[in-house]
């Protein structure tokens, strides 16, 4: 009997946790059944990159060393060389995207464009662990978007075997028929902006001079920019590219020991085998001068 009386007491006390807090019991009894990732493995990576700092909800994500962003298959490669060069034709998809829940914003605008080109390349700044990571982030911030620093930043042209002007010409404009030059913005100094976008004139001496759209994202622990042209593009004196045909997207994500830049190049267009190459190899040498344009800034900056 009294063994009786001990179990309805204990059910009686089980009953009342259950009624006190039903959510913790359950949320509790689904965390029991979910395997947690590998430690090193992708998966732990992105989640660890996704996971608020414990300040608060509103914190920098914490930092991963950059070998746990480069996908494992490319990362003795990118050990090697320091960089790498990726491009795909016809059904072009990404395979250097870096292991990081902001590469979901690119993968998923390259599944909806479809592009005919893709041309990935991916670099690695190097420096020490930030001591505010939230103010490196606003400071890359800054400098993808003072495009106005792009003017006289040179790339190695694979046609004519020397270093040539990436950019002759470059600046904000109030719209892409007044075409107004106006200032780079400020960079912010407080919380970023989810969004923004405005307006561009390039002038580059082998597309021309072109308007382009601007957007960029804050993402949590990255920047993300997105370009596409507005007016048509040549190639010397051959119409090579629509109005919207390319598309060129920087993802910063900075990380434990550097800073990670990737950059793609899409495009989507009908183009004769030989001027093809000529454009993947436009696009990677000019990727790699963005880095170089963004990696000065980064250490003026410093």
């Amino acid at each position: 009997m009294a063994m009786t009386h001990a179990i309805s007491g204990a059910k009686r006390l089980l009953l009342c946790l259950l009624l006190a807090s039903p959510l913790a019991f359950v949320q509790g009894v689904f965390a029991q059944g979910q395997a947690a990732p590998a430690p090193g493995s992708a998966a732990a990576s992105a989640a660890q990159a996704a996971s608020p700092a414990v300040a608060g909800a509103s914190a920098a994500p914490r930092l991963v060393p950059a070998s746990a962003l480069v996908p494992a298959a490319s990362l003795a490669d990118f050990a090697r060389d320091g960089k790498l060069v990726r491009a795909a034709m016809g059904k072009a998809e990404p395979g250097l995207l870096p292991s990081h829940p902001a590469a979901e914003a690119v993968r998923g605008a390259l599944a909806a464009e479809k592009p005919s080109v893709l041309v990935e390349a991916v670099f690695l700044y190097k420096r020490p662990l930030p001591a505010d990571p939230a103010a490196e982030l606003r400071a890359v911030y800054g400098i993808l978007g003072a495009i106005n620093t792009l003017e006289g930043v040179e790339y190695w042209s694979e046609s004519r075997k020397t270093m040539r002007v990436f950019y002759a010409e470059s600046y904000r404009v109030d719209g892409p028929e007044t075409r107004r030059r106006l200032p780079d913005s400020a960079p912010p100094a407080g919380a970023l902006p989810a969004s923004e976008g405005f307006f561009a004139f390039q002038r580059d001496l082998s597309f021309g001079a072109n308007v382009y759209r601007y957007e960029y994202r804050s993402l949590p622990g990255a920047i993300l920019l997105e370009s596409r042209n507005l007016t048509r593009m040549s190639y010397g004196i051959v119409p090579v590219l629509g109005p919207e045909a390319l598309g060129v997207r920087l993802l910063v994500v900075p990380a434990e020991d550097g800073i990670l830049f990737y950059a793609a190049s899409s495009a989507s267009a009908a183009l004769v085998p030989g001027l093809r190459g000529k454009l993947e190899n436009s696009f990677s040498n000019r990727a790699e001068a963005l880095f170089r344009w963004f990696s000065a800034r980064m250490a003026a900056a410093k």
